[in-house]
């Protein structure tokens, strides 16, 4: 079954009036082309391992993976990538386009399951789709080729088969597929699995909380089976957390990884040679030991003085949840300070003329969403009783923040996977203000032109 079904399958479509979501849908598709066009963000150094990794999958060339390409990098991206290949051809648009259909019939599942359980209205479900797919936060990031938006549409398309409760086969398969490439796609997510298979255990629902299990750890053992041919090292995962770990826990309390290289005062002190040292060894032996040794110096860095350390927690959580995705200016900065430095951003000697105009309008833009996701998060609790849905994404907004404010680093792009989950909520401010303002003529409109469409059919 493929994710098309989403549009036919086991919906009664008579329900909802699909208009308007083709619309929003061919409106997303060509900000995303426009964005990509207009900013053209090239190929980068993670997108360049993502391709290499994807083409060794795709030509099935286990025997000549190069350890360099494979070393840090998480098999579910490039795997997404081999398959879809014949029809993207490795072009960052065409790999823009399929992944944002593929994020826009996930988050198109999760409303309709939320609309057939009567959580969402028709027109609650056309404003949040609206608000998700217009908001530059995930039309950019959709954009690029980055692990984020193959990560969210995984975890949309399993929150949509929880709400479904998993009463069909293919959502069972649906929701299997879509927790293994999530943490496929970004290790780290295998700490949220609980989390995501508590609602499953607590309706005695057992098979498919074994089976996802059960398949997760067949994926990983091949992950470590590809590892063990590459590095004679059977790990279940990949040899970048050393790295990770490090960035958010450096010796210069910023909270946010750099590339060493560019500058060795990223390093302890003193450690300088034993990093280079490592740069002299073939490609597989450098991975192991340059995660061994950032791994090391976290350690240290907890060892000699944890209390810096925990200084900088409140930063990386800023740094998480205040920076949109698109603003990574911290990962090439040579000189490191702590705090948020926004400044930068309106420094007109970095940037092009327009660069701060246009910082400030996506900060603006983020900050908004923000608002409006806290408000109408407020609003739902207030008109409505605190429902296990809320719990679960109130207890994924503590795991991500945890996450990413203590063992990595913190970094504005990190936020997406679940920010669309958020964006959910800020239809209840829309609504608010619709029924404030307008006297709900809006969603009472957009109700109506569906009940329009019932007696017609």
């Amino acid at each position: 079954m493929t994710l098309f079904y989403f549009w036919t399958l086991e919906i009664p479509v008579f329900l909802m009036k699909k208009k308007y979501f083709v619309i929003i849908t061919a409106a997303h598709l060509l900000l995303v082309s426009a964005d990509l066009l207009i900013y053209d963000y090239g190929i980068g150094s993670d997108a360049l391992r993502y391709l290499s990794a994807a083409n060794d999958f795709a030509s099935f060339n286990f025997s000549g993976m190069s350890p360099a390409m494979h070393c840090n990098t998480a098999p579910g991206y490039p795997l997404f990538l081999a398959a879809t290949k014949l029809i993207t051809w490795h072009k960052p648009l065409m790999i823009a386009l399929i992944q944002s259909l593929l994020f826009c019939m996930a988050l198109y599942y999760l409303l309709v399951t939320l609309f057939v359980k009567g959580y969402f209205s028709y027109p609650m479900c056309v404003v949040a789709y609206a608000l998700a797919l217009f908001s530059p936060e995930i039309f950019q990031t959709n954009a690029m080729l980055l692990t984020e938006s193959l990560c969210a549409s995984a975890l949309l398309l399993s929150c949509g088969c929880l709400v479904s409760g998993l009463q069909k086969k293919y959502t069972t398969l649906l929701f299997v597929i879509s927790v293994c490439f999530m943490v496929l796609t970004k290790f780290e997510y295998i700490l949220a699995l609980p989390l995501l298979l508590f609602p499953l255990i607590s309706k005695k629902k057992y098979k498919p909380a074994v089976a996802t299990v059960f398949f997760l750890m067949v994926a990983l053992s091949l992950n470590g089976w590809k590892n063990y041919l590459l590095f004679e090292k059977a790990s279940p995962f990949s040899f970048g957390s050393g790295s990770a770990m490090y960035g958010g826990n450096n010796r210069n309390g910023d909270g946010s990884w750099h590339f060493t290289e560019k500058s060795f005062d990223y390093l302890p002190a003193g450690s300088k040679e034993n990093y280079l040292a490592t740069l002299q060894l073939d490609a597989q032996c450098r991975c192991l030991e340059q995660d061994s040794l950032f791994k090391a110096w976290v350690k240290d860095s907890w060892k000699n003085n944890a209390g810096f350390q925990l200084k900088i927690i409140p930063l990386k959580f800023l740094k998480l949840w205040l920076i949109p995705a698109s603003m990574d200016f911290y990962t090439r900065m040579t000189e490191f300070t702590s705090g948020l430095q926004l400044k930068i951003l309106f420094d007109d000697t970095i940037w092009p003329w327009y660069g701060k105009y246009k910082h400030a309008f996506y900060l603006i833009v983020y900050w908004l969403y923000a608002i409006i996701i806290v408000a109408g998060f407020a609003i739902k609790l207030l008109q409505d009783k605190f429902r296990s849905a809320d719990l679960f994404v109130l207890l994924l907004f503590l795991f991500l923040s945890f996450l990413y404010s203590t063992f990595f680093y913190g970094l504005g792009r990190f936020h997406v996977p679940i920010f669309a989950l958020f964006v959910l909520y800020s239809a209840f401010t829309i609504k608010y203000l619709d029924a404030r303002w307008f006297k709900s003529a809006i969603f009472t409109r957009l109700n109506r032109l569906n009940e329009n469409q019932k007696i017609n059919r």
